[in-house]
């Protein structure tokens, strides 16, 4: 465990050094620098001696002394008491170099933006680290201050070469003043500074744009996961000692994160381990780096924590493997959301939620946990099924007013139950289904939403309606369905064999070239909906409607429709009776659906 770090306390004006420090970075006077300034020197280690950056070897961190935490003055405080009005913070930014693909207007914006955000993520850094300590305190700590550089990959390559000895890009870079170097005090010592000056941190926005692209989010989303990164390292976290300073390090990013309601992950997170958490790979051959969209889904250690083992001592292996990985993402991440798919996973083999399973979502419930249903059912199909066991209504599992993620993510419903997502069939391929399924009597049902409906009425659409709990299909012409609402997806029930041997191979060549897709989560089911469309894309909207990270989402499901889910959750939990590329997907594999899988998977990870 590193010490604790101490936020020191203000003593006398500021110096001539302090002055020369906001020339150099302008952090004078809590004035903002207006705009994007070039050719200015830095890192700030470039221009005073005393700011002495050497070679840290961690992953785009620079630091003049050993990975312990920033000693921030101050004198004794009550952690608890403080709040951002007690904490004073001073931040210069500026440009280096000619960042691609964003104009004058937008680069000072954006300057603006990271200006006014980095002001309240170093008081809410500050705040962190004073109640990890926990001592009492007279007086808050000295202001703070803070140098954020902006800069393309040329420029920070540069930077990477020199401090590091790696001749790529990388993200982001982090400069910590030298802790025993400062003013001498006139009689051979050195004075203390009237301030905590943290740093530079220097971000490349080409490679944030890069990552921004593999991630779904904006350029700022990106920089601002970056500016939390990099603000830490001056903090003196670190990730690369060992397991459990990475666990801290992840645990503060994800706080961190979720206090300021910033999209995105952290790094560490977002990383497959803590070695390349920026991504640069083999970056002393000179590639591109800073990418890292690669190793979002992996499962650590590889994928033998989930796929089933060959024999005993290789089971033991796995079980010894999966149980080490629960143990470092408790440390370091905060579940908050729980997903749940239903079929072959919430349900057992007979349509219906085991005790224990129920058991179970109540005291995750209990403990402040959000379950939520992602389902390829019908929103009205699904509160029907929670009904019967006691978990519908408003904050349980499923009802009108909360989240869920339904028709295989065709319809996602965020806060308050409004509907936040969704997609919709073509007119020309519901048309095709109908007319398919008149010619050879398979049955077809078509999802309005909250509604079914379908040319005619089959005992299977019956056996959907009472065993699965969709809603009975309204029986109408073709031409009043295609002039009604857009259907959202289709699915075609019969027996499994029809399903492989007929329906498959005829909608898989038959929506070559159109804007649909076919989708499977049971054997006598073949669904038709929206390309580009799946549970995950929608949960994904939900977790930024809600301003919760995917790291501290668990998911658990078993088909191939759950895949997406399951590898992108901070968790992904595969049944037993998953299919394989779940399992290989999932960073845990729990029993079945009828041997108590979801208990186990909640008891494990949420209790």
């Amino acid at each position: 465990m590193r010490a604790s770090a101490r936020l020191c306390r203000a003593v006398g004006p500021h110096s001539r050094q302090a002055a020369a420090r906001r020339s150099l970075v302008a952090l004078a006077g809590g004035r903002h620098t207006q705009g994007p300034h070039r050719n200015a020197s830095t890192p700030a280690a470039r221009a005073l001696s005393r700011w002495q950056a050497t070679a840290w070897p961690s992953c785009g961190a620079l630091a003049a002394a050993p990975p312990l935490r920033q000693q921030l003055h101050t004198s004794r405080w009550r952690a608890r008491a403080l709040t951002e009005d007690d904490i004073q913070a001073d931040v210069g930014v500026m440009v280096e170099g000619e960042p691609a693909g964003i104009s004058e207007a937008e680069l000072e914006a954006l300057c603006e933006t990271l200006y006014n955000d980095s002001l309240a993520l170093i008081k809410q850094a500050a705040l962190y680290v004073i109640d990890e300590e926990g001592e009492e305190r007279d007086e808050p700590p000295a202001p703070l201050e803070l140098s954020l550089v902006l800069c393309d990959d040329a420029h920070i390559r540069e930077l990477n070469a020199e401090w590091r000895g790696i001749d790529a890009p990388t993200d982001v870079l982090s400069f910590e003043m030298e802790e025993d170097e400062g003013l001498e005090d006139g009689e051979g010592g050195l004075a203390e500074l009237p301030v905590n000056v943290l740093g530079d941190v220097v971000i490349s926005l080409d490679t944030a744009a890069r990552q921004a692209e593999e991630r779904g989010y904006g350029r700022l989303d990106e920089a601002r996961v970056l500016l939390v990164h990099g603000v830490l390292h001056l903090l003196g976290y670190d990730h690369e000692e060992d397991e459990e300073e990475a666990a801290e390090m992840a645990a503060a990013e994800q706080h961190l994160l979720k206090a300021m309601r910033w999209k995105g992950q952290g790094l560490i997170a977002l990383a497959d381990s803590g070695d390349d958490v920026h991504g640069e790979g083999d970056a002393g051959s000179g590639g591109g780096g800073g990418s890292r969209g690669s190793a979002v889904h992996e499962p650590e250690g590889g994928p033998s924590t989930s796929a089933p083992a060959a024999g005993p001592q290789a089971a033991a292996v796995a079980a010894s493997e999966a149980d080490d990985f629960i143990r470092r993402w408790r440390t370091r991440a905060e579940a908050q959301l729980l997903a749940l798919d239903m079929d072959g996973t919430l349900l057992d083999s007979r349509s219906r939620v085991l005790p224990s399973s129920v058991a179970a979502i109540k005291a995750a419930l209990a403990r402040g946990v959000t379950v939520f249903l992602a389902t390829g059912k019908a929103r009205p199909a699904a509160i029907k099924a929670m009904e019967a066991v006691g978990l519908a209504g408003e904050g349980l599992v499923a009802s009108r007013t909360g989240p869920g993620i339904f028709l295989q993510g065709l319809t996602a419903y965020g806060r308050g139950g409004r509907l936040i997502a969704g997609g919709q069939l073509p007119m020309d391929v519901v048309r095709s289904a109908f007319e398919f399924s008149a010619e050879h009597d398979v049955p077809v049902c078509g999802f309005l939403g909250e509604e079914c409906v379908t040319h005619k009425m089959h005992p299977e659409l019956e056996e959907l309606h009472h065993r699965y709990y969709e809603p009975l299909a309204a029986v109408l012409p073709l031409e009043e369905v295609l002039a009604g609402p857009p259907l959202r997806k289709l699915l075609f029930m019969t027996d499994p064999d029809a399903v492989e041997g007929h329906l498959k191979p005829h909608w898989s060549a038959a929506l070559q070239g159109s804007e649909a897709e076919t989708m499977q989560a049971v054997p006598d089911m073949l669904e038709v909906v929206p390309s580009g469309w799946d549970k995950w894309r929608a949960v994904q909207h939900l977790l930024e409607d809600l301003g919760v990270p995917a790291s501290d989402l668990v998911a658990i499901g078993d088909g191939s429709n759950d895949l997406g889910l399951v590898a992108g959750a901070g968790v992904g939990v595969a049944m037993g009776n998953a299919v394989a590329d779940v399992k290989a997907a999932a960073r845990l594999v729990v029993a079945d659906n009828d041997s108590d899988g979801v208990a186990e998977a909640i008891e494990r990870l949420l209790l």
